[in-house]
């Protein structure tokens, strides 16, 4: 009796093997086995209310301590700028929040290719070039940072006092004192932050512009 059930058990599991493998499925088309592998259809949503959801989470993320709910609005503006990039392939504002989105959870050959897919829409977007500094800036890629910088200053990213300060900032570590303190005072104007205006004042007493090693090293490097 055991060996005819292990028989008929056998048997029974070589005809479902058999049935799935070799013969046409009944269910589709005979010659378009592989539909499963279909792209999914975008086509029937809203962008318009996915967009509003998704700039929603993504000021959430931005605006909110709460290290779980700051996860949570993070992954729905992935998810909802994803489909948008899906709705529309050419949708450059999806593609640069995408890479600041990645930006943001260290992953870092996912925000580069989104900054790159924005950029090669459109190379001087103020937008994707402000992030994509951000992101070399934090790596401190100080030379990279400083060309997308330069790019969303000259194309109208707002001109904070953070964003000063961080051009400043790059400029001195580049030894490019006469631009660090340029920014440094932009920034000092803004907002009169004691702790920069010593800065400032430490510049000027290095009276680099008149020394001979402040001049061979801008020569150098330009």
């Amino acid at each position: 009796m055991t060996i005819y059930k292990k028989t008929t058990v056998t048997a029974l599991l070589f005809l479902i093997f058999y049935t799935f493998t070799f013969l046409p499925c009944r269910c589709c088309p005979a010659d378009n086995r592989d539909y499963i592998f279909a792209p999914a259809d975008y086509s029937h949503l809203d962008s318009k209310k996915i967009r509003s959801e998704a700039e929603k989470d993504f000021h959430l993320y931005f605006n909110t301590s709460d290290k779980l709910l700051k996860e949570k609005y993070l992954n729905s503006a992935m998810n909802k700028y994803y489909i948008l990039s899906q709705i529309n392939p050419g949708d450059i504002d999806a593609y640069i929040k995408l890479g600041k989105i990645y930006d943001e959870k260290n992953i870092s050959e996912l925000a580069k290719t989104y900054f790159y897919k924005a950029l090669n829409i459109n190379k001087e977007m103020a937008l994707a070039n402000f992030y994509f500094g951000d992101y070399y800036y934090k790596r401190n890629d100080y030379k990279k940072a400083l060309y997308h910088y330069k790019i969303a200053y000259k194309n109208g990213v707002a001109k904070t006092y953070d964003f000063n300060l961080k051009l400043a900032t790059i400029y001195e570590k580049l030894a490019d004192l006469s631009n660090a303190k340029k920014f440094y005072e932009i920034s000092y104007n803004i907002k009169a932050d004691s702790r920069i205006g010593e800065k400032i004042q430490l510049l000027n007493e290095l009276h680099y512009d008149k020394s001979d090693y402040y001049h061979n090293i801008r020569e150098y490097k330009e």
